[in-house]
């Protein structure tokens, strides 16, 4: 499964660039163009200065600045061009998002002379946007310190119908200010929106693709929904300082079939030898960093958003084993209740046996039809009905609609319409009462006997509805539900020393969901850790996803070992790759001369590549009354993949954890004495 796919590909460096932007800082030796900053930028553009830095001191929900003509039109129009006609989109997707993306920028210096002028245009914009007067003139806007320029971070990214990315706050190394500069067709006929000038802004808000910007609670966590919308507009830049905790945002998922092209990146913290640098600035902002995520963490402890305990990893062979294969832990009142909801297959002690050598060979059993006929058209008919129904977006949605529905958060960790079994109030609905039965004792039994794990002590169990075009869990350790309130039952009963035990039962009643192309599958990954280590959980990245972390980002998941990826993305470079076509249309598959240099793959690591194992565990697709249970480690993750706003439907499950009992014995003998 995940690959641990380094998307980020280096340019080969070649002969220095004999060229770049008038002002800019020189990279790999290269020499200034005589390009005029008046001749890039809007006219009078830095005169604006004090204008936008109130802008950006009095703006909500953090403070960031919006510039709606950036560039001269005529430089980005050739920009454009160039972009649409010489350079190659790799697709992309992990957890967080979805996209196609190009190399660095930064590399267009070390190409020929003959392919950088193909990109003239585009290489004195991104000199200019790094040479030292724009640079102080963002550092004058934002308060934020001396910028790079020796440090350039900055891409293309092309958002086709479905692409998406989630929430997250931009936190990785030594980003300082973060930027996206929209690149919409500004001679798009479909659009009808114009500025104040009269000019076509390119891009219709209802399109989608718009960046959002979140608020943070009074508990530190960002909140359910996103606080601010800004939509793609021909040359506008939007930019930010990264704050730990703060910087929270995402990208609406574009629902229409126009290519949504943007250049973005950052601007980074001095560097060694640069004026402004600081002897351990960066490290003080990642200590700010991690305390930021200390204090998350303590916030959702605090309300109820924490996740059970990462435990120490241990064997499948090290929690307590049934060994006598004729033993099951039901009693005939336990199988007289379960029959009333299960599948009375899955009750017989032969596939009960059988299934449990399955698993323990495995750590893995798939149950279709796990779910009787009767409750099964019950419930279905009833799912079918809310499908029908409103469905609550925001918070308050919820309320007004008197839902029995709870939205979870925090978005930068997932979001999603839970309910948790209630032990007081009897269950009214069929998913109410699966629930409850998923939860009951009586079902921890029949785990117990269908596993052969001899004991489970502890158990979370909710149903879960990810609707269309809003919900996703991010890859994580441990199911985690909070609602609108921030706050839920967690208990924390139970050894913590070893891996969990966990069912999904997918009772998704719509079809189509075969491909994965809307999303809604649940995907297990190993992070690629060594079995002595605890994966760390990182957040994505804003839009630009391509960065020197992304080497050991576990959330990169195609296609298996990194080496591996490479190969794909070669063999798709001599098919058919993404471009988009030079009409601003939609996206094309075209050859392009100058993809042969893009990229650089001469530090493949062959004996990497011949034993690197593809990360994909299991991959399980939204789908109709079937039960997997998984034994997972902790040096595995876990995610709902977001739904698309264009799915059949909402992905519906109701799933759970379970604590195995550990033992410092291999195995544990149960007899029916016990």
């Amino acid at each position: 499964m995940a690959t641990g796919a380094n998307p980020r590909k280096r340019l080969r460096s070649v002969s220095p660039a004999s060229s770049v932007a008038s002002g800019a800082t020189s990279i790999r030796g290269s020499t200034p163009l005589t390009v005029a900053s008046s001749a890039i930028f809007a006219p009078g553009l830095f005169d604006k200065a004090a204008q936008y830095h109130a802008q950006h001191a009095n703006s909500r929900p953090y403070k960031h600045c919006i510039i709606d003509e950036l560039v001269s039109d005529t430089l980005l129009r050739r920009v454009r061009r160039e972009i649409t006609t010489q350079l190659h989109f790799t697709p992309k997707e992990t957890d967080i998002y979805k996209l196609h993306q190009t190399g660095d920028l930064l590399n267009i210096s070390g190409l020929s002379f003959r392919d950088r002028e193909k990109l003239s245009a585009l290489q004195s914009l991104r000199d200019s946007m790094y040479s030292s007067e724009f640079r102080e003139f963002i550092t004058e806007i934002c308060d934020c310190g001396p910028l790079s320029g020796l440090k350039q971070d900055m891409s293309i990214n092309c958002y086709v119908k479905g692409s998406h990315l989630l929430t997250h706050d931009d936190v990785i190394g030594s980003r300082r200010v973060s930027y996206i500069l929209y690149l919409p067709d500004p001679e798009d006929k479909e659009c009808d929106i114009e500025d104040v000038h009269g000019r076509n802004l390119g891009w219709d808000p209802a399109w989608g693709g718009a960046l959002r910007l979140y608020e943070i609670d009074a508990k530190g966590a960002p909140k359910a929904e996103w606080d601010k919308v800004v939509p793609p507009a021909w040359n506008q830049l939007t930019f930010f300082v990264v704050q730990p905790g703060v910087s929270f945002h995402d990208v609406e998922e574009v629902v229409f079939d126009k290519p949504r092209l943007a250049i973005s990146g950052w601007f980074h913290l001095p560097q060694k030898g640069e004026d402004g640098y600081i002897e351990g600035l960066q490290e003080s902002l990642n200590l700010e960093s991690s305390r930021a995520a200390l204090a998350d963490a303590a916030a959702a402890a605090a309300a109820g958003l924490g996740e059970l305990p990462p435990p120490a990893l241990k064997g499948f062979s090290n929690f307590a084993q049934i060994t006598d294969r004729t033993y099951t832990a039901l009693s005939q009142q336990d199988i007289e209740y379960l029959a009333a909801t299960i599948n009375p297959k899955y009750l017989d002690v032969n596939t009960i046996l059988k299934s449990r050598d399955e698993f323990v060979n495995l750590s893995l059993l798939e149950l279709d039809g796990v779910l009787n006929d009767k409750f099964a058209a019950k419930l279905r008919e009833y799912i079918e009905e809310l499908e029908k129904s409103p469905v609550p977006v925001r918070v308050s949605d919820a309320a007004k609609l008197k839902s029995e529905w709870r939205v979870s958060r925090p978005p930068h960790k997932h979001r999603y319409l839970y309910i948790e079994p209630s032990r007081e109030a009897e269950p009214s609905t069929p998913i109410q009462q699966l629930a409850a039965v998923v939860a009951s004792q009586q079902f921890s039994k029949w785990l117990m006997s269908i596993t052969g794990v001899a004991e489970l002590t502890h158990s979370r169990v909710l149903a879960r509805r990810f609707r269309r075009g809003l919900d996703y869990t991010l890859a994580t350790t441990s199911l985690n539900p909070v609602n609108e309130n921030g706050t839920a039952s967690t208990d924390n009963d139970g050894d913590a020393s070893g891996g969990l035990l966990e069912g999904t039962l997918c009772i998704t009643p719509t079809i189509g969901w075969d491909e994965g192309e809307f999303g809604g599958y649940e995907l297990y990954m190993d992070d690629g850790t060594a079995k002595d280590e605890q994966p760390e959980q990182k957040s994505g990245d804003q839009e630009n996803c391509d960065s020197d972390d992304d080497e050991n980002d576990p959330a990169v998941y195609l296609s298996g070992s990194r080496p591996k990826r490479r190969k794909e993305l070669e063999q798709l470079r001599a098919e058919a790759k993404l471009s988009v076509g030079d009409d601003g249309g939609a996206a094309t598959c075209e050859g392009q001369a100058i993809v042969d240099e893009l990229f650089d793959d001469s530090d493949d690591d062959e004996e990497a590549e011949e034993s690197a194992g593809d990360s994909v565990l299991l991959t399980s697709q939204a789908q109709w009354n079937v039960l997997t249970i998984v034994y997972r480690d902790p040096g595995v993750l876990k995610f709902v993949k977001y739904v698309s706003q264009n799915a059949p439907g909402s992905r519906w499950d109701v799933t759970g954890e379970w604590k195995p009992t550990y033992n410092s014995r291999e195995e544990t003998a149960v007899s029916d004495s016990d």
